[in-house]
């Protein structure tokens, strides 16, 4: 007999997000970097002798594309990608929530084209050995690689944040919010307004009467 509750389950389905996304996430700024050290090493390289590093400039791109694509899975997984709210905001909660469910079942269907383009794009590309000629002979399939290994974990991503929705629990990145900050926004959501005559009341008795020196 299975005796996970719902609760536990939704609790495996975010450490497993966790457990994927953040190491990439960390990954990708690493790349972040290399890029900067391996830019600015080529810049005084150049200045001083007047030739590039040979490599550096492919090492850098290869990078770049560490940076973008390990750290789409880790955005998607810390609500942290770039979200136009001028809609949803305006809804009610429930139809907002709807909408953004809809979005996520289309980034899940997207992924998966995307994952399946990139994987054969990526075997094609290790079986020929690709690489890009420059100062240096630099392989380019390892980071083709990289764009699978995005997109899969970005996939994995969206599906959770569609159970998620579905369960009603918030998406991955939404738990995190300041609990000082949210209990401000609730307190100001659910205060009723304040009676204008009251506050015209309070602010008449609040007047400071004229001293008795002063007349």
């Amino acid at each position: 007999m299975n005796s996970t509750s719902p609760t536990e389950r939704v609790d495996v389905l975010r450490r497993i997000a966790s457990v994927i996304t953040v190491p990439l996430g960390a990954l990708a700024s690493l790349s972040t970097i290399a890029i900067m050290v391996a830019i600015t090493v080529d810049v005084v390289v150049r200045n001083l002798g007047g030739r590039s590093v040979p490599g550096l400039l492919e090492m850098s791109e290869s990078a770049l594309v560490a940076t973008v694509f390990l750290g789409l899975a880790y955005a998607g997984a810390t609500n942290a990608h770039v979200a136009v709210d001028l809609l949803t905001a305006a809804l009610r909660p429930a139809v907002a929530r709807v909408l953004i469910g809809i979005a996520w079942l289309g980034a899940v269907a997207v992924s998966v084209w995307f994952v399946v383009a990139t994987l054969q794009r990526a075997l094609q590309s290790t079986a020929a050995n690709e690489l890009r000629q420059g100062l240096v002979d630099w392989p380019v399939w390892p980071a083709r690689w990289l764009i699978v290994i995005g997109f899969a974990a970005f996939l994995l991503v969206a599906v959770i944040n569609v159970v998620l929705i579905v369960r009603g629990q918030p998406l991955l990145g939404e738990d995190d919010v300041d609990p000082d900050l949210a209990a401000t926004q609730q307190a100001r959501t659910a205060s009723p307004p304040a009676d204008p005559a009251a506050v015209r009341r309070d602010d008449h008795s609040t007047h400071h009467r004229p001293e008795e020196g002063s007349r």
